[in-house]
């Protein structure tokens, strides 16, 4: 009650403190041609430390406002504007007064008052990069540099540590230019004290587009941290472990030694909480795990993933930064990971065919252990400023192990049981992976004209030995009871390796060419060796020459590109292109089976149109079908389910229309971008399937008419952020999509419509670093409906509400609640439909500079966590319901390293 009131309090004392604020206006232009500055910052700092006290930039107009201007202290105006000297003035303002400054006249050497050498403007705005200066955004002693990024204006931090600037998520967070901390940010901006950083700089992501080729819409952003000159050498570290009720726990550690241009970092971590353990991929960015910029944590090398189930996760890994001079630098990593899973899940399906109404109840449980070995690097080379070399190598090593069994009962309207069926699988698996990127950038003499290399390969090979049982008891004399208990061996490579070359030539100021070729030549090959159990013996030895197969695909692709840019005044272009592909494709199936070759020879139009915030886009690819989906044989995966190839399968040509847009208001604080396409492909492929009234079914694969897809997203964004003390944030986001595809069941033919459309809106505030709350709903509905057939159209729907709280008060304690609500009213009978979860954390933060931390947290207080789908399509209908983490108290210690040492 007394956090209450204190509220209350405070937001009834804001109308009497607005009544003792002042604002002022003016109008900015050049001195010789009288023309308005645009976008020139104009600040109001607090005259004795500089600190912001409010900011805004020039309109088209040179127009600016600025209001809450207090008038208890000596304030004063900086106006700075790239190519003129910085304007400052001291404000002597009184309370509730508007004064117009009227027109500032701007030259190169225009400074009528008084210089203050030695002072900066608090914002710098250079071309498309803006740099804060630290010293005017004031953070509490001790504040990590999250805190100090939530003061920036356009910069917005989401609860979970994502970073947007202006509207846009950020690329990657550099330290002084490096990728000390990789791509994902959350581990510096939460370990690295705010009090190192010098200066903050935003600017776009031109790294992987030197040309400058991605429009304003489609290129991200980065931010650089550029640390005070003292700070040479650091040693940064986070331990802590944990224990709670049902047996969880949590321990993990990170190292990381900074000097000069070298960095160690060691990290390990072992928890049961179904994640990495330094709030998902903060782990391998602390210590620098993806310098390299290889895809360690999105292909599972640090385990943790979350998707369902239950897992335990315990690795570790070193790392190894160096930067020899400004030329070369060089990374190598290491990591191993241990995953185990456990799985289980409940579901129901009912599908209408004809006046048949089949049913099914089924049973899943499931167990895996998975070993990984991952190594990485990076060669990174600039002999000078026109040469770049880039070399990216990995290889992993990974050992599987799963074990599954299920069971399900299937009934009609006629027959109340028709069969029982038993599913007992194990599998090993071995696999090993090697990927190499080597590129190769020349800037040449003329301006733009350059020449950019890639080469890429990569080598898969994988076995796998599993057994599969499958025992069905049958209640209906038109289909016999049957044990299918087999071994099948098989080995999967998987090859490739490509060469392309990007030409750029200036023709005139406005006409620029464009020349690209591309040289891919790739091999799958997939060995099956299927074997019946032989019972008296006791061995798999009854070797199945008709599920067993030789798959081979080797192709050959070619293409040649020319394009041609023109601009359209300063702010307009269009590129044009026609790409010249060549396929071959050959297919082989087995010694008995003719191989099928095909060549392709196309001509693809590619059209692009861009202006300021938007692209619009047109492009087509030719799409071939999968070789198993070929295979000219019938499988038999399960006496209830066969799947029979089709050799006869035409490669699907995709027609692509795509748009982007993107636009912030600097003087409103307000972005608002889009995207939208449409695809539509022509042969497209399908499955045809045959399903009987006991639920056996035969599949086979067929090229459909055209398909067509839709897709369209969106959002609108605005700041409340002229204050250092407040921090407001709304967002209002949508997507839709829509999707026809054409479908066949038995004797029945039609097209099939899927829509899916969101909704959604989040506030996000903050008040001086004392007081969080983020808050979210969401509607999400999605459709299924069928023409040309009478099947009935199924619709479900979703809410989900969302708030996190976090309060510092008193000093030393952290309290965290977060609360979701989920409510899906058209579920199945006898799942849940609504949950309410809550978790809540208090922190005790102790010793010297708050190094320490004791936490006791508790998940899903009311123990309602639940993970249920449902999903419609071919005149089915499916429910799951699948095991997820449920409640649990934990207590844990943590205790953070923060040393940094002058040179």
């Amino acid at each position: 009650m007394k956090i209450i009131a204190s509220l209350l309090l405070l937001f009834l004392a804001t109308g009497t403190i607005a009544q003792n604020k002042a604002s002022i206006k003016g109008l900015l232009a050049d001195s010789a041609t009288k023309a308005p500055l645009e976008h020139a910052t104009i600040a109001v700092v607090n005259a004795k430390d500089t600190s912001l006290v409010s900011y805004t930039l020039s309109d088209k107009n040179g127009g600016f406002h600025i209001s809450g201007i207090p008038t208890d202290r000596t304030t004063k105006l900086i106006i700075s504007y790239i190519g003129y000297q910085t304007y400052r003035k001291i404000l002597e303002l009184n309370k509730g007064e508007t004064k117009d400054l009227g027109t500032l006249f701007f030259s190169g050497n225009n400074l009528h008052e008084v210089i203050i050498k030695g002072e900066r403007s608090p914002i710098v705005t250079k071309k498309d990069t803006v740099e804060f200066n630290i010293e005017a955004f004031k953070t509490r002693p001790n504040a990590v540099v999250e805190e100090l990024l939530r003061k920036l204006p356009g910069v917005q931090v989401n609860n979970d540590g994502s970073i947007l600037v202006n509207g846009k998520s950020i690329n990657k967070l550099l330290i002084d230019g490096k990728q000390f901390f990789g791509k994902d940010p959350k581990v510096a901006t939460r370990n690295l004290d705010a009090d190192m950083i010098d200066k903050i700089q935003v600017y776009d992501d031109r790294e992987n587009d030197p040309d400058h080729k991605l429009t304003e819409s489609e290129v991200g952003k980065i931010i650089n941290l550029k640390l005070k000159s003292k700070i040479k050498k650091s040693t940064l570290g986070k331990f802590y472990a944990g224990g709670g009720s049902r047996d969880r726990y949590e321990a993990a550690g990170i190292l990381s030694s900074f000097r000069d241009t070298l960095q160690i970092s060691l990290i390990g971590l072992t928890n049961n909480l179904s994640k990495t353990g330094f709030s998902q991929d903060d782990l391998y960015s602390m210590g620098g795990f993806n310098r390299s910029e290889g895809s360690q944590i999105w292909d599972g090398t640090f385990g943790g993933r979350g998707w369902g189930g239950l897992e335990n996760v315990t690795s570790g890994g070193f790392n190894l930064n160096n930067d020899y001079g400004t030329k070369l630098k060089m990374n190598l990593t290491y990591f191993y990971t241990n995953t185990g899973r456990i799985n289980s899940s409940n579901g129901i399906n009912e599908q209408t065919l004809g006046d048949t109404i089949l049913s099914s109840n089924s049973s899943y449980n499931s167990k895996s252990r998975e070993n990984k070995h991952a190594i990485g690097g990076l060669i990174e080379w600039n002999p000078d400023s026109l040469n770049k070399v880039r070399y990216e190598p990995s290889i992993n090593f990974e050992r599987n192990n799963s074990s599954s069994n299920s069971n399900s009962n299937s009934r009609n309207n006629f027959v109340p049981r028709l069969n029982d069926n038993i599913g007992d699988d194990r599998n090993q698996s071995n696999g090993t992976n090697f990927s190499h990127n080597l590129s190769y950038y020349r800037r040449l003499n003329k301006k733009g004209k350059s020449l950019n290399v890639q080469h890429s390969l990569n080598l898969n090979e994988n076995k796998t030995t599993g057994y599969s049982y499958n025992a069905i008891t049958s209640y209906d004399s038109s289909f016999p009871s049957t044990i299918q208990d087999r071994l099948a061996d098989q080995q999967t490579i998987n090859n490739s390796g490509n060469i392309s070359l990007n030409y750029n030539q200036p023709i005139s100021k406005k006409l620029s060419a464009e020349l690209s070729s591309d040289t891919r030549y790739s091999t799958s090959r997939e060995d099956l060796l299927t074997y019946d159990k032989n019972i008296p013996a006791n061995s798999y030895d009854l070797f199945l020459p008709d599920q067993s197969s030789a798959l081979n695909r080797r192709t050959m692709f070619q293409s040649i590109k020319p394009q041609l840019n023109y601009q359209i005044g300063k702010r307009y272009s269009v590129r044009m292109g026609l790409s010249m592909e060549f396929q071959d494709v050959t297919n082989h199936f087995n010694s008995t089976v003719k191989d099928i070759r095909r060549q392709h020879y196309n001509f693809f139009p590619a059209l692009q149109f861009s202006g300021p915030g938007f692209s619009i886009n047109f492009s087509e690819r030719l799409e071939q079908p999968q070789i198993y989906q070929m295979q000219p044989i019938e499988r038999v995966y399960s006496p209830l389910y066969k799947s029979v190839g089709n050799p006869n399968l035409k490669a699907g040509r995709d027609y692509q229309f795509s748009g982007n847009l993107y636009k912030y208001i600097h003087t409103k604080q307000l972005n608002m971008n889009a995207y939208a396409s449409v695809n539509l492909t022509e042969n497209n492929v399908i499955q045809r399937n045959l399903i009987e009234g006991n639920g056996a079914s035969t599949n086979t694969y067929i090229n459909s008419k055209n398909a067509l897809r839709g897709y369209m997203s969106g959002s609108i964004g605005k700041q409340f952020k002229k204050s250092q003390n407040w921090q407001v944030g709304l967002n209002t986001s949508f997507n839709v999509s829509a999707r026809r595809s054409e479908f066949f069941l038995n004797a029945d033919g039609g097209d099939q419509y899927n829509y899916n459309y969101g909704v959604g809106q989040s506030i996000n505030f903050n008040y001086n670093e004392l007081l969080s709350i983020n808050t979210n709903y969401r509607f999400s509905n999605s459709l299924t409906e069928y023409k040309k057939v009478k099947f009935r159209a199924i619709s479900t729907y979703t809410h989900t509400l969302g708030t996190d709280f976090s309060l510092r008060w008193p000093k030393k304690i952290i309290l965290d609640a977060k609360y979701n609500f989920n409510y899906n009213p058209q579920v199945a009978q006898g799942f849940p439909r609504s949950s309410h979860i809550v978790n809540l954390a208090l922190t005790l933060q102790m010793l010297k500079k708050d190094r320490g931390q004791l936490k006791i947290s508790v998940y899903d207080l009311l123990d309602q966590n639940i993970s249920v789908y449902r999903y419609a399509q071919e005149n089915s209908v499916s429910t799951s319901d699948d095991q997820i983490l449920k409640r649990y108290f934990l207590l844990t210690y943590q205790y953070k390293i923060n040393i940094y040492k002058a040179k």
